[in-house]
């Protein structure tokens, strides 16, 4: 039987000058003990045996919930970001030009997201490599790796669907360990055929895996399917692959979106053009959260998204990166940062709670992960606060831009 490290540690007891435990109130000089891979307890207050971490805050590990490792190569964000098909164009020619192996785009990814706090992701993968990456040791973040599926014209389809099946065995050969999951991921309304699209929900849903789609991303979208035309028509005509007839007649983003409630957990990845019909939809369907990607949003210059008025509402909203073909880098903390900046109104705890619970929430992990709560696995960043600034409140973590994440723990083990 394979025994991690950290089955075999001894107790530990971190005091913080700050502690964060998401499912209740920031505690100010607080502990945190572990047993192993497990927390044990969380409490204000002193320790003789602690360690004190000095000026730091004690946070649940940072999930991002939607990311494509696969683009991590990328210095700067691919151009140009308007219109938005010439940035798919991008995309496209980025796929088939790049030169550096799969594996070393994703881990460096991977080694980019722990460093900045992140000990979960929600990837989307176009092969085998990020779930066998993450699959390789506990020193990897916790994963859904949902497979990508791409294909308009009805030739795709039955090809696609044995992409999907070939996957979802692949999970299975491999033996994943407890911390990596599987998923799906039709891409979207303008890319996967609406054939194609019902079945994968329906092998997802047979199979009891979650699915991603990028939904409500542009008003081209919702263009493209309520009048069939536009700008993704024009991109599917340049590639030979539009034929008006695919879409049938009267569809809505909202067909997209109910199929989605018939699976047990399901991501609307951006939605940052639903209308009333989908939100009032989301509205009865907690199995489905919304991904809002803040600096990929604000890449595009797209309207102000709803989240704010969809969490008031009931609706979980997790928070994800994208990748750094839309944004300068991989950091969910950064994230959490820009949104406390542009949104000042907004509660701390509210923020935080949409970088880690939410998205825990939004993967099915929150029974393990998203909150420093006894019995949860022991997946914690530290941030270093800047010297000379003790937030006076635990309303303060992400005020100064100068606070970062200094070390990251999986499974009850420092690993940087």
């Amino acid at each position: 039987m394979f025994i991690r490290q950290s089955d075999i540690l001894e107790r530990q007891i971190l005091a913080a000058r700050w502690v964060y435990p998401v499912e209740g109130p920031p505690l100010e000089r607080a502990v945190v003990e572990l047993e192993g891979a497990r927390i044990a307890a969380v409490y204000q207050g002193e320790h003789p045996r602690a360690v004190d971490l000095g000026n730091t805050a004690l946070i649940p590990g940072l999930v991002n919930a939607h990311t494509h490792l696969e683009f991590s190569q990328l210095e700067t964000p691919l151009g140009p970001a308007q219109p938005f098909a010439e940035w798919i164009r991008s995309i496209m020619k980025s796929r088939f030009t790049c030169s550096v192996p799969a594996r070393d785009r994703i881990q460096q990814g991977i080694e980019e997201s722990l460093q900045a706090g992140t000990t979960c992701l929600g990837e989307i993968a176009t092969g085998s490599e990020s779930l066998q990456l993450l699959n390789a040791d506990d020193r990897k973040p916790s994963a859904v790796v949902f497979r990508e599926c791409l294909g308009f014209t009805p030739d795709r389809i039955q090809e696609q669907q044995q992409i999907a099946a070939d996957y979802l065995q692949l999970g299975t050969d491999l033996e994943l360990s407890a911390a990596v999951g599987l998923g799906l991921s039709p891409h979207a309304p303008y890319s996967v055929n609406p054939d194609l699209y019902l079945n994968l929900i329906q092998q997802a849903r047979d199979q009891g895996v979650p699915a991603a789609v990028h939904l409500a991303e542009t008003e081209d979208e919702l263009e493209f399917l309520s009048q069939k035309s536009g700008p993704f028509v024009d991109l599917l005509a340049e590639l030979g692959l539009w034929d008006p007839q695919i879409l049938r007649d009267g569809m809505r983003l909202y067909d997209y979106l109910a199929p989605l409630a018939e699976l047990t957990s399901a991501l609307a990845v951006h939605g940052n053009y639903f209308g009333v019909a989908e939100i009032e939809f989301l509205k009865q369907a907690p199995q489905i959260s919304v991904v809002y990607c803040p600096r990929t949003h604000y890449y595009f210059g797209h309207r102000l998204h709803p989240w704010q008025s969809m969490i008031s509402q009931g609706i979980n909203v997790a928070l994800g990166t994208d990748s750094r073909a839309s944004n300068p880098d991989l950091s969910l903390w950064k994230e959490l940062q820009f949104l406390r900046d542009k949104f000042p109104d907004v509660p701390t705890d509210l923020i935080l709670e949409c970088g880690t619970l939410a998205g825990a929430r939004a993967l099915e992990l929150s029974d393990e992960l998203g909150t420093l709560t006894v019995g949860k696995r022991a997946d914690l960043a530290l941030v270093r606060l800047p010297e000379g600034s003790v937030p006076a409140s635990g309303s303060d973590l992400l005020l100064n831009s100068r606070s970062y994440v200094s070390r990251v723990m999986l499974n009850g083990v420092w690993i940087n």
